[in-house]
């Protein structure tokens, strides 16, 4: 395929639109990604999700643009990472790349903001791309636009030289021109939507699917995952790769737990996600939830938490230096998320209540 494709990582984050997200931003360690599109869900990220899907398109040449990035491990051959000083940056760092491209003779160039998960055909969207016969293509689907653009290097390198990016309806007339698209999309906006993700990769209902081992049915479990022959597995549930259920621990009803995640003694996760390097306390009862590091997002109530106590929730990505909170900045948090009212909750309220003023 004669085209090529630049990804825009941003530090879109699933706490950005819950309530309280500024704690919730702050608290994430500094040296993790913040990103969605860096969050991994049945092992893979959907970075590498959507390069593999460019690659098995037949697109060898790829661009990644962030302010942090990670590599993808074995998809890394012919990938070009560029390192923005901002989030903010992103884009005209992207629109950077397109006129290096454009240098290299590179005609049509995919340009992809990376923060939802979309089933496309990329070589069908290239050749209704080229069909048209105009010089800027934008996916949409049935709820609207995406941003997934097919763009031809030579007109952005002239014609649309300093545009606003991403791009905007009605800088230039009649562009772009929309593709349409049936497959299956989900915006990943808030914490409802990743957990939907699972949900639906479990019923088969999207590509995203386990890939290892199915230990018994509705069980999935990846290479180094322990469990303790007192904990239970209630399907469907899976456990990603170095992953460590305790004792008397219950995973249920669609749960994710990944990689380098542990879950304490006694502890049950009902319906949540438990996201990479995240360490549960024992005795907690966590249900609708999504967990990464040491920070929590209630799906039902759209609100984000930081916890700083390490004997509830932590982040084994680093190391952690212990933070007491005063009794009126625990009682004020107890108040307004309304602890006592949530089964997700309402142990870790107790424990937080031992932990400090015993």
């Amino acid at each position: 395929m004669q085209a090529s494709a630049v990804l825009v990582v941003d530090d879109r984050c699933l706490s950005a639109t819950a309530s309280n997200a500024e704690l919730a931003y702050k608290g994430r360690s500094a040296n993790k990604t913040r990103s969605v599109a860096c969050a991994e869900i049945f092992g893979e990220s959907l970075l590498s999700r959507t390069v593999r899907r460019l690659r098995n398109s037949g697109i060898g040449t790829i661009s990644i643009v962030g302010a942090s990035i990670y590599p993808l491990g074995k998809l890394n051959a012919g990938i070009r990472y560029v390192t923005a000083p901002r989030s903010r940056q992103c884009w005209p760092a992207a629109q950077q790349e397109v006129m290096r491209l454009y240098a290299e003779g590179v005609q049509t160039v995919f340009m992809i903001g990376v923060h939802a998960y979309i089933e496309w055909d990329v070589e069908e969207v290239l050749r209704f791309h080229l069909a048209h016969g105009l010089p800027l293509t934008q996916l949409h689907d049935a709820q609207g636009p995406l941003e997934v653009w097919a763009v031809e290097s030579e007109w952005f390198s002239s014609a649309a030289f300093g545009c606003t990016l991403p791009f905007r309806y009605g800088e230039f007339p009649g562009l772009p021109i929309s593709c349409p698209i049936t497959g299956y999309v989900n915006r990943l906006t808030k914490g409802e939507d990743l957990r939907r993700l699972v949900e639906d990769g479990f019923l088969s209902r999207c590509e995203t699917r386990p890939q290892c081992d199915e230990v018994k049915p509705g069980v999935w479990m990846e290479d180094g995952a322990r469990v303790h022959k007192s904990a239970r597995l209630v399907a469907p549930v899976y456990l990603g790769a170095s992953t460590k259920i305790g004792a008397s621990a219950v995973i249920t009803r669609f749960s994710n737990v990944e990689r380098h995640s542990t879950v304490g003694t006694g502890t049950v996760v009902d319906g949540a996600s438990v996201l990479s390097f995240t360490e549960l306390g024992a005795g907690l009862e966590l249900s609708g939830t999504i967990l990464e590091g040491n920070t929590l997002v209630d799906v039902r109530r759209n609100v984000a938490l930081c916890i700083q106590d390490p004997n509830l929730i932590r982040d084994t990505g680093v190391r952690h230096q212990p933070v007491i909170p005063s009794r009126r900045q625990i009682e004020r948090s107890m108040q307004a998320f309304q602890f006592a009212d949530s089964s997700f909750f309402f142990r870790a309220a107790g424990r937080l209540s031992e932990v400090f003023f015993r």
